[in-house]
């Protein structure tokens, strides 16, 4: 059975409440735009905490090009005009 989470009031349960639907009434809320959310259940793999992976060894930056270097404009740029 699916676990949904309501998008609106249904059969008076408020909107953000967590249901068990079966198939049928799944596609009928969902073809209705009253699923907010369909719940995953925890799964084993989930269920157990992650184990801490190691941090990346901090690479150089990457070098910024020298303000020196004039940068490529475009006619507009250099006229001063603004696109539209």
């Amino acid at each position: 059975m699916p676990r949904i989470v309501l998008a609106h009031w249904h059969a008076g349960h408020k909107p953000g409440e967590q249901l068990d639907v079966t198939q049928e009434e799944y596609r009928q809320l969902r073809r209705d735009g009253r699923v907010a959310s369909l719940v995953k259940e925890p799964t084993a793999a989930t269920a157990e905490p992650a184990e801490p992976q190691p941090e990346p060894a901090e690479s150089e930056p990457e070098p910024e090009p020298a303000e020196s270097e004039p940068e490529d404009k475009t006619a507009a740029e250099r006229s001063g005009r603004r696109r539209r």
